[in-house]
């Protein structure tokens, strides 16, 4: 159900992906929401995208998702990258070490997502 734009992932990214849509489920006040991860590589920007919907994993055409989360990283920047939730006023920034490649952003990215739903990170 993932969706990849301007990146062919490797064995390592896809099973990531393909782990934390099957087991990643979060509770809320209208019933258990799924995740559909969307990875955006560009020269510009490397971004994961999740978009959280009921029931059943949202779609680019149909129902809107509950509430999506971006993370965003400028590739080559040091020490920052930004996480928007559209249930928050603003973005965030989390202080990082630099990625070596996309690959290892897109699995931190979805790591650092289970982490916050799990209560692990803040």
């Amino acid at each position: 159900m993932a969706r990849y734009f301007g990146h062919s992932p490797k064995g390592t990214v896809k099973s990531a992906v393909e782990s934390f849509e099957s087991t990643t489920q979060v509770r809320s006040a209208g019933g258990t929401l799924l995740g559909t991860v969307y990875v955006d590589i560009s020269d510009e920007e490397w971004a994961v995208a999740i978009a959280y919907g009921r029931a059943q994993h949202p779609k680019l055409r149909g129902p809107e998702p509950a509430y999506e989360v971006r993370y965003a990283h400028l590739p080559g920047e040091v020490g920052e990258t930004t996480r928007l939730d559209t249930r928050e006023e603003a973005p965030c920034a989390i202080q990082v070490d630099p990625f070596p490649s996309a690959d290892e952003f897109v699995v931190w990215a979805l790591g650092e997502e289970k982490g916050r739903i799990q209560g692990a990170a803040v």
